[in-house]
């Protein structure tokens, strides 16, 4: 996506920037047909917003722009003085088309935004909208920023200060195009659910649209049993909960493209696998990472099995591991530790599906045990106050990452996350803490008892232990991170330093020869950008400091519960 600056605060018009965060295409000044062939994964666009007026690259012509990209900026001959640039999915769009009686112009179905922005504005617009999106939307009074609620789509900005006239504002969806321009000050964030916008006097201001707490207003447009109110019966809200966990999965089934699912077997996965098979998708394939002694490789296997895949056993190796650090921090712009480790898994799979596969739609179950509150250290909770607490802290946290979409975007795969969907979010928020917290030693109870004797997922299934995504790599008596950590501390941390690691960092300071390795990596790329991770991901209650919970004490008692005999012994 987006807004970056004019000729006036670029170094080099014609640099291609070797990125490609949302597959957008770099474009300054001329660039030759071989050049932009070549620049299929290096892909941004640019522009800077001066006023209420968008400059491309020194001059206002959109249509000097030479190529078709997907992402090209959208102008209608309806609406010749509004401009788009978005990285979005939207998933209503046939529903808001008949509703507003509006037929696309253009290829692409985010065009309906600027229909219904010129129809209601953008507040009624924004609450119309459902899917993950970020976008600049520029017409000839104003000009608006929007990240979604989940924050599933990154935007950050810089303003720079003008003597003469208003300012020029940087937005962005790579760090690595505009933080070696920033003098002035720290690279920001857009804060999910947040709309940014200029006044008449061109000052920005802020104001937020949406919660995910709240239930979002085009649930009002979805047919029953979703827009019916809450009802205290709990065989109702199983039922319903039930529609919306099909609703959110099979709203993304209509991207056009091959289908992969990332299965480990675990529940998560396997709500979605179950209904993409109801959704009769054809040439389903399913993706397992891990080292040939994983212990999850042969539930993923039989998951396959259940949902009719072609499956992909994907070998995992710590040590490409270590030397992809580096690519990963670039393109997840943080040295946040959990969130690299999930990168470093993710680029090892989509590299290995971008070179043997034709997928380029990838559905994911990351997001569910941040907004279940499901992570193993949530039975540490000594009350349903204490348990609110650490969920909405962490899912504040987790809403603040965007780098699984990046890493995705850089190998041209479109990364969805069903759980993250502010539908299913708002609904599950909706009830009580006592109901949400776990139960009997078993993570998600309330989420799998909902399900429990339905056709959505088999209880074998169900019942199963949750297992994070980067212990379930590896067998328990051989943990990769092991290798991994001590690999790092013994061939690329230099004592010396590491010895003044809080002199060097006193903001989020390094724990670990692993955390501080990730600092200097990150601090090399993006000097001085340190703040935009406000905070490191580690977990919560005092379990451990590492974010691994195989690292933790708790983790053996969380294996010792066996969940399915532990139900069926109270029926």
């Amino acid at each position: 996506m987006l807004v970056v600056w004019d000729e006036a605060l670029t170094k080099d018009k014609n640099r291609i920037f070797n990125y490609g965060s949302c597959k957008l295409v770099v474009r300054f000044n001329k660039i030759s047909a071989s050049e932009l062939a070549g620049s299929v994964n290096c892909q941004l666009f640019h522009f800077v917003l001066v006023g209420s007026k968008i400059w491309y690259s020194g001059s206002t012509s959109l249509d000097a722009i030479p190529y078709t990209a997907r992402y090209k900026p959208i102008l209608l001959s309806q609406h010749p003085d509004t401009v788009l640039i978005c990285n979005a999915n939207i998933y209503n769009v046939p529903e808001l088309l008949v509703k507003y009686n509006v037929t696309l112009e253009t290829t692409r179905k985010e065009e309906v935004i600027i229909h219904i922005y010129k129809a209601v504005g953008i507040v009624e617009t924004l609450q119309e909208l459902h899917g993950e999106y970020a976008f600049v939307l520029v017409d000839s009074n104003r000009s608006y920023i929007v990240r979604d609620v989940m924050g599933t789509r990154g935007v950050s900005y810089i303003q720079y200060p003008s003597e003469a006239g208003p300012a020029a504002v940087a937005f962005r969806s790579s760090l690595l195009t505009v933080h070696d321009l920033n003098k002035d000050g720290q690279i920001r964030h857009v804060k999910p659910g947040t709309l940014m916008y200029h006044d008449s006097n061109h000052v920005w201001r802020r104001k937020v649209f949406g919660d995910v707490y709240q239930t979002p207003k085009f649930a009002r447009n979805i047919s029953t049993p979703l827009s019916d109110p809450p009802s205290s019966g709990f065989s109702q809200m199983r039922l319903k909960l039930r529609s919306i966990l099909r609703h959110v999965v099979t709203q993304r089934c209509r991207s056009v493209g091959n289908i992969g699912l990332l299965l480990s077997g675990g529940l998560n996965c396997m709500i979605i696998g179950n209904v993409l098979r109801e959704e009769q998708i054809r040439g389903l394939r399913t993706f397992f990472l891990g080292k040939k002694c994983a212990h999850e490789r042969q539930s993923a296997s039989r998951g396959a099995e259940v949902l009719n895949a072609q499956h992909h056993d994907v070998i995992f190796d710590e040590q490409q591991a270590v030397k992809d650090i580096p690519k990963v921090i670039a393109l997840m712009e943080t040295y946040d530790t959990s969130t690299i480790r999930k990168g470093l898994l993710l680029y090892t799979i989509c590299k290995y599906i971008t070179e043997r596969s034709p997928v380029d739609v990838l559905f994911c179950g990351e997001g569910l045990d941040d907004v279940a509150g499901s992570h193993i250290y949530f039975k540490q909770t000594k009350n349903a106050e204490e348990y609110q607490r650490a969920v909405e802290f962490n899912l504040t946290r987790y809403r603040a990452r965007d780098g699984l979409d990046k890493i995705a975007s850089w190998f041209g795969i479109n990364i969805v996350f069903p759980f993250l969907d502010p539908l299913f979010a708002s609904y599950y928020l909706s009830f009580s803490e006592e109901d949400r917290m776990p139960r009997f030693g078993i993570e998600k109870y309330f989420l799998r008892a909902s399900l429990d004797h339905s056709d959505i997922i088999s209880e074998d299934f169900l019942w199963r232990h949750r297992e994070d995504w980067v212990d379930s790599v590896s067998c328990y008596d051989k943990f990769w991170l092991d290798k991994f950590s001590k690999t790092i501390s013994s061939t690329k941390v230099d004592g010396e330093r590491y010895k003044e690691k809080e002199k060097l960092y006193s903001h989020n300071t390094p724990l670990t020869e692993e955390e501080f390795y990730y600092r200097e990596i990150f601090e090399k790329t993006f000097p001085d950008q340190f703040s935009m991770v406000p905070v490191i991901s580690r977990p919560l209650l005092g379990v451990g400091t590492d974010p691994s919970p195989r690292r933790w004490p708790i983790y053996t008692q969380h294996l010792c519960v066996d969940f399915l005999k532990t139900v069926r012994a109270m029926i």
